[in-house]
C-alpha cells in the first residue's frame, strides 16, 4: 500500500480550542465524483480506465486524502492489465452488466481484481456502510451473484467481513444495494482491501454454494458512496481543524 509521512504545522490558537466545542464523530462520502491530485486514467470510448498498479485519489475526512489502489491478484498479471473503469450511470458500460440504478460515477472492480485503500497519511478511518452491486457479463445470473468482502487492516492485523450481492430485479437489472457494516464498521483500520467472489450461473458447474474469489476472472463488482468515520481521541479533537499538511510519497505495500 501507499503510505505518507505528514508533518503539521499548528497555531497556537488551536491547542487552545476547546474540545468540548468539537464534535466526537467526523464523516465524509467517498463517492467518486471528485478525483484529484490530476489522477491519469487511459481511456476507452470515453470511460478513463484502471490497469494494475494505477492509483488515484479522493477528497476524505477533514482534508485528509484517500488513495485508492486497484490491481491483480493473479502471479501472472503485468502493470497496466485491466482491472476497473471510472463508470458513469450505464453509459460507460461494454461487454459487461452494470448497475441500472445509479447515474453518478463509482468503481467498477473487474476480473477478480481488488482495491486497496486508505488515507495518504495513515489517518485511521471506519467504514459505516457502502453501496455495491455485482457487474455482469454474458453469463446467467444466480439469485445471490457474488458477495464482496472487506478485509481492513490495524497494526498488521487483518480482519474480514462479507456481504451478499443481490441478484436481477424484475426487469433483469442488476441494482446498487446499500450495505451495512454491522460489527466491521466499529473498528478503524490503517487501509482496507475490497475484493469480490463470484458463485455460480444457473446450469453452469459447480455446487450452488460454492463462491470464489480468485480465478475465475467472474468476480467483478461497482462500489460507491462508502461512509467513513473516525472518532478522535479526546486530545486529538482540536487538530481536526488543523491545515498545512506536507507529506511525502513512500514505497507501497500489499498483503497477500
Amino acid at each position: 500500500m501507499k503510505k505518507t509521512l505528514t508533518s503539521i504545522a499548528f497555531a497556537a490558537v488551536a491547542l487552545a480550542a476547546s474540545v468540548g466545542a468539537q464534535a466526537n464523530v467526523v464523516r465524509a462520502t467517498l463517492d467518486f465524483e471528485t478525483p484529484i491530485d490530476g489522477s491519469p486514467f487511459l481511456t476507452y470510448a470515453g470511460t478513463p480506465l484502471l490497469g494494475n498498479g494505477d492509483e488515484f485519489y479522493q477528497p476524505g475526512i477533514a482534508g485528509h486524502t484517500m488513495f485508492f489502489d486497484p490491481f491483480s491478484n493473479s502471479a501472472l498479471a503485468q502493470p497496466g492489465d485491466l482491472v476497473g473503469a471510472m463508470i458513469t450511470g450505464t453509459d460507460s458500460c461494454s461487454g459487461v452488466q452494470c448497475p441500472a440504478n445509479n447515474a453518478s460515477t463509482y468503481v467498477g472492480v473487474v476480473d477478480d481484481a481488488v482495491l486497496l485503500f486508505g488515507a495518504n497519511d495513515g489517518f485511521r478511518f471506519s467504514i459505516k456502510s457502502f453501496k455495491a452491486s455485482f457487474i455482469g457479463n454474458t453469463d446467467p445470473v444466480a439469485a445471490t451473484p457474488g458477495f464482496v468482502r472487506l478485509q481492513g487492516m490495524r497494526n498488521g492485523v487483518s480482519t474480514t467481513a462479507t456481504f451478499a450481492l443481490t441478484g436481477l430485479d424484475a426487469n433483469n437489472n442488476l441494482n446498487f444495494a446499500t450495505i451495512d457494516t454491522g460489527a466491521f464498521g466499529n473498528i478503524e483500520w490503517d487501509y482496507v482491501y475490497a475484493y469480490g467472489f463470484a458463485c455460480p450461473a444457473p446450469g453452469s458447474p459447480g455446487s450452488p454454494g460454492t463462491c470464489t474469489a480468485f480465478g475465475t476472472d467472474r468476480a467483478q463488482f461497482a462500489l460507491d458512496d462508502v461512509v467513513i468515520e473516525h472518532v478522535p481521541e479526546p486530545g486529538s479533537l482540536a487538530l481536526l481543524a488543523v491545515a498545512g499538511l506536507a507529506a511525502g510519497r513512500v514505497t507501497r505495500r500489499r498483503a497477500a
